[in-house]
C-alpha cells in the first residue's frame, strides 16, 4: 500500500488528509488520485484533461518537485523522499533515494489555489496574452506553401511543443515574488514568434518593447529551475537569453 498526503483547502481552511491507496504496477499518480475520488473521498478536487486529448492540465507539486501527476509513476515516487517541511520547490529527487511509501501532493506554487489540488490559471493565461502570443503575416503571403527553412523549424520546434501547464511558472522564483513577472512559459512563447520568419515586423517590434522590461526578460534570474521541470523539454531561460541578445543588438543599430 502506497500513502498519499494531500493538501486539501476549502476557501481559507488548509489541511492535510492521509489516504492508501494498492500500488499496482504501472500505477501513475493520476490514477491513485482516481481511486481516491472514486473510492475513499468524493470531495478530493484536482484538473486533467489527460483522457481528453488535452495535455497539461494535472501539473502540480509532487514531493515539492512540480510536475504532471499523469506522467509520475507511484513506484518511482516511492524511492523519493517527500522534503515535507522544506519551503523550497525542488527540480529533481534523483540524488537520493529511500524506501518511502507516502508521498506528498501539493497545489502547484506561484498560482493561488481555488480547492485542493485545483489553482486559478486565469492570471498565467493574463500574462502569456501579454506578450502577444500569435502569429500576424507579412503583407507579402506566398501564393503557395510558406517555407520555413529546415534550421529555423528545429529551433521552432522546441518552443512549439509547450502545453501550457504551467510547471515552469509554478517553478519560477520570480513569478513566487513578483506576480506581475510574465514567467517563462509567457517570455518562451515570445521568443517562438519573434523566431518565426513569417512573422510581420511591426508585431515583432511592438513584442519586443513589451517583454524589454523587469517584468520581461530582465527578470529572469536564469537559474533554470523552469528548464529542468518542464514535462516537454522546452528551454524557456534559453529563449529569454536570446530575447536579451535581440533586444541589445536593436538598440545597438538604433544608436
Amino acid at each position: 500500500m502506497t500513502k498519499l498526503k494531500i493538501r486539501r483547502q476549502d476557501d481559507e481552511i488548509v489541511w492535510y488528509d492521509l489516504f492508501e491507496v494498492e500500488d499496482k504496477p504501472g500505477m501513475n499518480l493520476l490514477e491513485a488520485l482516481f481511486y481516491v475520488q472514486e473510492k475513499l473521498d468524493g470531495s478530493l478536487t484536482f484538473r486533467y484533461s489527460c483522457r481528453g486529448a488535452v495535455c497539461g492540465s494535472c501539473g502540480m507539486l509532487i514531493n515539492r518537485v512540480p510536475r504532471l501527476a499523469c506522467k509520475t509513476q507511484v513506484s518511482d515516487l516511492r524511492k523519493e523522499p517527500t522534503n515535507e517541511g522544506n519551503p523550497e520547490v525542488l527540480i529533481t529527487n534523483k540524488k537520493t533515494e529511500t524506501d518511502n511509501d507516502e508521498i506528498l501532493i501539493e497545489p502547484l506554487p506561484n498560482l493561488d489555489v481555488i480547492r485542493d489540488l485545483v489553482v486559478d490559471m486565469d492570471p498565467f493565461y493574463s500574462l502569456l496574452e501579454s506578450v502577444r502570443p500569435w502569429l500576424e503575416m507579412k503583407d507579402d503571403i506566398p501564393k503557395k506553401e510558406n517555407i520555413i527553412d529546415q534550421e529555423t523549424q528545429v529551433k521552432l520546434e522546441q518552443y512549439t511543443n509547450c502545453i501550457l501547464c504551467a510547471i515552469c511558472h509554478g517553478s519560477c522564483p520570480v513569478a513566487e515574488r513578483d506576480r506581475k513577472y510574465y514567467g517563462p512559459a509567457a517570455l518562451a512563447k515570445a521568443w517562438r514568434f519573434d523566431l518565426d520568419p513569417r512573422e510581420n515586423e511591426d508585431n515583432r517590434e511592438e513584442r519586443l518593447e513589451v517583454v524589454d522590461s523587469e517584468s520581461g526578460v530582465w527578470g529572469c534570474d536564469t537559474v533554470y529551475k523552469c528548464v529542468a521541470v518542464c514535462p516537454k523539454k522546452v528551454a524557456p531561460t534559453l529563449g529569454i537569453n536570446e530575447l536579451r541578445n535581440r533586444i541589445d543588438t536593436n538598440k545597438k543599430k538604433e544608436e
